[in-house]
């Protein structure tokens, strides 16, 4: 019987992964693989395919990857296209309006995803009368007067048009959400988009850890602010007190006499009184962040890019334990990348029946991105027995 948000996923086409068939998914599923294998890019499909009506999870899916730059590197433009299939094999009009193609299996509503873009080209009015024209309108010729009256000049600008198709499961969806749903944008260069219809539904609750993505103070405050105005703020306490019974409160304070901008979040310790956080060290930022995000996704999924990063080898074991506990309590369904061997044990043992872990080795192929997939005990059996390497 169906139990999971996700039993399985195929991802057909994204970036550059071609046919990759994720079957029998588990409560905790670890991707890994050689660098460049396509594991990040599973969990941006899965950031995507879980939100495919949200125009912020696409942008910021797309952004992903430049978390740790001050000033993005690529515009949002080209970050949404390079999340396509670009395959020089195929012809130059297929190429030029790039696919994307995932389908799943599960309670979750949607089966199948299907997305496209073309390229489009228009001008853009600079100075007071800002506006884009598409390369198909025209400007009325009163526009066209106060143009020349205004002093304002024409540029020209390119966009793309971003159309999404979803093809969902009938009896789960109100009338209105039935059969298949389509949606479109455009998008702009320099940020301007024009959303051509108005549904966000259907979607899965999501949170995405980056390696980096713990040291944004602001996103800290956010989530820790949703934890306090949605009542989970006790539920990621009692994730914490798991590493550390001392920890009795955290709360964002300004500290006295400070640069009114310079909040912090603070944790109540028995024995260190009240401490920022950043006296905990990087680990402890990460596994709050990884709490918070836990919290918030109840009964959906969360998405952790390079799972032991910033976590001391030593403090694994105990970090898994909890992560997985937790996990099975919310009813979150994971998915992590791993380059680390130490990880993978320290998971294995933290987990105790097939339904628990699942593995999964990606091994791109010139035709398709080909799965080996290592359920709990065949897992057990490679590394207690023979202590064989499974991550390539």
């Amino acid at each position: 019987m169906t139990t999971k948000n996700l039993d399985s996923i195929t991802i057909h086409k994204f970036r550059g992964i071609k046919d990759l068939d994720l079957k029998d998914l588990g409560h905790i599923n670890l991707l890994v693989g050689m660098n460049n294998s396509g594991k990040t890019s599973v969990l941006e499909a899965l950031s995507i395919y879980c939100h495919p009506l949200d125009i912020r999870a696409w942008l910021s899916t797309a952004r992903q990857r430049e978390q740790e730059y001050r000033v993005p590197q690529t515009s949002p433009l080209d970050a949404l296209q390079w999340l396509f299939v670009h395959d020089l094999s195929l012809d130059q009009e297929t190429l030029k309006l790039g696919i994307i193609s995932i389908s799943s299996s599960g309670l979750f509503t949607v089966k199948k995803m299907d997305a496209s873009y073309e390229e489009i080209e228009g001008m853009s009015v600079s100075g007071t009368r800002k506006r884009t024209v598409s390369e198909d309108e025209q400007l009325t010729d009163i526009e066209d007067e106060q143009l020349s009256e205004s002093g304002d000049t024409l540029e020209a600008r390119r966009g793309l048009n971003l159309n999404v198709e979803l093809y969902t499961e009938q009896s789960d969806l109100s009338n209105s959400l039935k059969g298949n749903i389509k949606e479109s944008w455009q998008i702009w260069e320099r940020g301007t988009f024009f959303r051509l219809n108005r549904q966000r539904e259907p979607s899965l609750l999501t949170a995405v850890v980056t390696p980096s993505s713990h040291r944004s103070v602001i996103g800290q405050f956010r989530l820790l602010s949703d934890a306090r105005f949605q009542n989970f703020k006790a539920d990621v306490l009692n994730l914490l007190r798991q590493l550390d019974q001392n920890i009795s409160d955290m709360e964002i304070l300004l500290p006295p006499g400070q640069n009114p901008y310079r909040f912090n979040i603070y944790i109540q310790h028995k024995k260190l009184g009240l401490v920022p956080i950043s006296t905990f060290g990087d680990g402890v930022r990460r596994l709050l962040h990884i709490a918070l995000n836990l919290a918030s996704v109840k009964g959906g999924v969360l998405l952790i890019d390079e799972l032991e990063s910033a976590i001391h080898t030593e403090a694994l074991q105990d970090s898994f334990s909890w992560l997985v506990k937790w996990c099975k309590s919310m009813n979150v369904q994971l998915f992590a990348t791993t380059h680390s061997l130490e990880a993978v044990d320290a998971l294995l043992e933290a987990t105790e029946d097939q339904s628990d872990l699942v593995l999964y080795r990606l091994e791109p192929k010139e035709t398709q991105t080909r799965v080996v997939r290592h359920d709990w005990g065949r897992l057990k059996r490679l590394r207690e027995d023979f202590g064989q390497e499974i991550r390539w």
